[in-house]
């Protein structure tokens, strides 16, 4: 079943990808979210062939808010674009209703492609000792931490030039210590504890999956290219080289999102189901401990 499951999936994408890149009148103009639905069950399906598990098997229906959540998040990247203008579209949508409702089911994708890879990379990573010294965030620095992330913003409109790399950090560095005080998952929980290995497999996830998108792209229609100031060279497919790195803070800024909807709502966290980190560890293991005495 795990083996058909994977054939299928795979069967799929390349269909997809064939459609997208053939430039088919109305076909390939709405290939995007079946493109990207088929590499995430691809991820899925391979996880399931590896691990005898995957985030879908884990996440159960919960999984089907990845992509109602992924909406939101991506258009505020698309607001912060509106400043910084680093990528731009060449796609004629027959109204503005039409470019709305299209660009949201395709952006929709996006927290499950990311969140399925990194399922299966944080289990590809296990076998390394991402580990480190603990350090402990002081009121102060969660304080600061946030108070940066306000001034990023804030500086952004009047120099974007000079400012775009903080689209895909500034977000990260408010949402990331609210989940921390408020005792939700979170990188700096990592920090506290130590234990890399989930920052680490969502960063490379990300960079992954971007590869994709930046490749599956290149050929596609509709598509996107970049103006990057100062660094818009050496480029992989649309993408400069150094315009790859920002994929690694963007999977943190959706993993630390994703997070916060999830406690904030109560949903079964994908965290908790295949990201648990050492404190929850710990804390089950106290459990049972006491449960057993």
């Amino acid at each position: 079943m795990r083996l058909l499951f994977l054939l299928g999936s795979i069967l799929w994408t390349g269909v997809w990808w064939f459609i997208a890149w053939s430039n088919t009148p109305l076909f390939s103009e709405y290939s995007f979210f079946p493109l990207w639905i088929g590499y995430i069950l691809t991820l899925n399906a391979v996880s399931e062939g590896l691990l005898h598990n995957s985030l879908i098997r884990k996440m159960g229906a919960s999984f089907l808010w990845l992509f109602v959540i992924s909406i939101p998040s991506w258009w505020f990247f698309e607001y912060l674009n509106s400043i910084v203008q680093n990528w731009h579209y060449l796609y004629r949508p027959i109204s503005q209703l039409h470019y709305f409702l299209q660009s949201s089911i395709d952006f929709s994708t996006v927290i499950p492609a990311v969140l399925s890879t990194a399922f299966l990379f944080h289990y590809l990573f296990k076998k390394w000792a991402w580990a480190s010294r603990p350090l402990t965030p002081t009121r102060r620095s969660l304080i600061l931490i946030v108070l940066a992330g306000v001034i990023s913003f804030c500086v952004m409109p009047f120099f974007p030039n000079e400012t775009f790399p903080l689209v895909w950090v500034a977000p990260l560095l408010i949402i990331d210590p609210f989940n921390y005080a408020l005792g939700f998952p979170s990188v700096l929980g990592y920090i506290r504890s130590g234990k890399w290995s989930v920052p680490i497999s969502i960063m490379f996830a990300t960079l992954f999956t971007g590869f994709w998108w930046e490749m599956w792209n290149f050929l596609s229609y509709p598509t996107w290219y970049y103006t990057i100031p100062y660094v818009g060279f050496w480029k992989i497919f649309e993408m400069p080289l150094l315009g790859y790195g920002g994929y690694l803070f963007f999977g943190l800024i959706i993993w630390s999102y994703t997070m916060l909807v999830f406690s904030v709502t109560g949903k079964a966290l994908p965290l908790r189901v295949g990201f648990e980190s050492h404190e929850a560890r710990a804390r089950r293991r106290t459990s049972r401990m006491t449960e057993a005495a």
